[in-house]
């Protein structure tokens, strides 16, 4: 089991990924949205490639505060996005807005990323890239710990 928290003093939202089957080929895994108790934990079941499903991890790994990011599997299932906390942001009524270089420095770098479980998927096995979604602040620490975690896992359960 691989645990992905919000980053902060309560956090409140986590993602969870269990293993269920690893083999040459394929990945199969329960995917868990926690978001305290105000709403439901909505969990699906997702099946990829192995190949997919690892450089989807590696992928995660390579995330930068600049750079807006789409993480996919080529099998539909689970996307994971990436908001920058640096990049350019376009705010109606001011324009584009970025935070200058000189002051990032006091920032303490943090990735938001959402998880976007594919409904089209689940609902008529078909891609859509659309569906149920939650959003985690988190330290690159953090990222390298639950990619660390379920690729350990992943090797442990294909022996």
């Amino acid at each position: 089991m691989a645990l992905l928290k919000d980053y902060s003093d309560q956090p409140n939202c986590e993602v969870e990924i269990n293993l269920v089957l690893v083999n040459e080929s394929s990945v199969k895994f329960n995917i868990l949205f926690r978001s305290g108790h105000s709403f439901p934990e909505i969990s699906s079941e997702i099946v990829c490639m192995r190949r997919d499903f690892f450089k989807l991890l590696e992928d995660l790994r390579q995330i930068d505060t600049k750079h807006l990011s789409m993480l996919e599997a080529h099998d539909p299932g689970l996307c994971i996005y990436h908001i920058p906390l640096f990049g350019s942001y376009y705010y109606p009524g001011h324009g584009f807005l970025q935070v200058p270089e000189h002051e990032r420095d006091e920032w303490e770098p943090y990735y938001r990323l959402i998880f976007v479980l594919d409904a089209g998927e689940r609902n008529n096995h078909s891609a859509s890239e659309t569906g149920p979604a939650l959003c985690l602040k988190v330290k690159m620490e953090q990222i390298n710990e639950f990619v660390e975690t379920l690729i350990s896992e992943a090797n442990r359960l294909s022996l």
